[in-house]
């Protein structure tokens, strides 16, 4: 781990500097100006996630990661199309197709070839990542906190198998939105958007295939980790999916935003990382007793 110092020293630098850009001197450039749909009440940057991804990206440049060209690539197209939304609507099914191909690319990548019939299911689990971690990103701290704790926990998982390389990129992502969560901490400053969101949920979703394939965990374990966000997210889709109602727009009818709206967004958030906190300890668990 400690060729990851200097990785971590400049992507941690770059990231608090590219906020403070971005909130100083070009605040109005993405704004999420709020509706009926919305948490908040005052037109709030949502650029923040340029800044996390930019300290993660330098800092995997200079790290000593080694993964397969087609992930870095899956990276930039998800947030060439990610960002461009962030600045001006992208239709629905335009994104889905990027989010598809990223996904596609990530697990055409894995180091061992998967059975035809993993394909589609992988494919569509990856998109269905990218898709919830967006989805939660709807009150102040929530993704920033689930991202520190779950790749906290997916870091740890590295660790105890001594695989450095995945262990390090995670502790960057951890260390960059900690950073963000600085100025995302309610009353927020500065949202994650669509850019931060969707990679976070790529970055989830790449480093749980690979930790799998290279022996860290089962595939059970990051699903454990991260169950505080795809069980609120799949329910809710599934319910407005069966009362007919437009699941792919913008709403507030998630279990922690209903939470938030019955008693104020910051205990709904300090309830949230209990849940999350919970979630990793249970994974953790569950893996100490397979393994006896």
């Amino acid at each position: 781990m400690s060729a990851w110092w200097l990785p971590l020293l400049v992507g941690g630098a770059l990231s608090y500097g590219v906020t403070l850009v971005l909130l100083l001197r070009m605040r109005n450039l993405a704004l999420d100006v709020p509706n009926h749909r919305s948490m908040h009440s005052a037109p709030i940057p949502r650029t923040g996630g340029w800044a996390l991804l930019a300290g993660c990206g330098l800092g995997i440049a200079v790290g000593p990661a080694s993964l397969p060209l087609p992930v870095y690539m899956s990276f930039v197209l998800l947030l060439a199309v990610s960002a461009m939304d962030d600045i001006r609507h992208v239709a629905a099914k335009v994104r889905l197709a990027f989010q598809l191909i990223a996904a596609l690319m990530v697990v055409l990548a894995l180091p061992v070839g998967l059975e035809w019939w993993w394909l589609p299911l992988f494919v569509l689990g990856g998109a269905w990542m990218i898709n919830l971690y967006n989805f939660m990103d709807g009150i102040d701290g929530f993704a920033g906190s689930m991202t520190v704790i779950g790749f906290s926990s997916l870091c740890l998982a590295f660790l105890l198998v001594e695989d450095w390389e995945l262990a390090g990129v995670c502790v960057l992502f951890v260390v960059c939105a900690l950073i963000f969560l600085r100025f995302n901490w309610s009353p927020a400053q500065i949202f994650l958007g669509d850019a931060g969101s969707t990679c976070i949920g790529l970055a989830a979703f790449t480093l749980s295939l690979f930790g799998w394939q290279r022996g860290a965990f089962e595939l059970w374990f990051p699903i454990i980790v991260f169950s505080p966000f795809w069980v609120d997210a799949s329910i809710t889709l599934l319910r407005r999916m069966a009362s007919g109602q437009r699941w792919w727009e913008a709403h507030r009818e998630h279990f922690y935003q209903r939470l938030a709206i019955r008693i104020g967004v910051a205990k709904a958030l300090y309830l949230q990382l209990i849940l999350m906190i919970a979630a990793s300890v249970l994974a953790f668990t569950f893996s100490a007793f397979a393994a006896t």
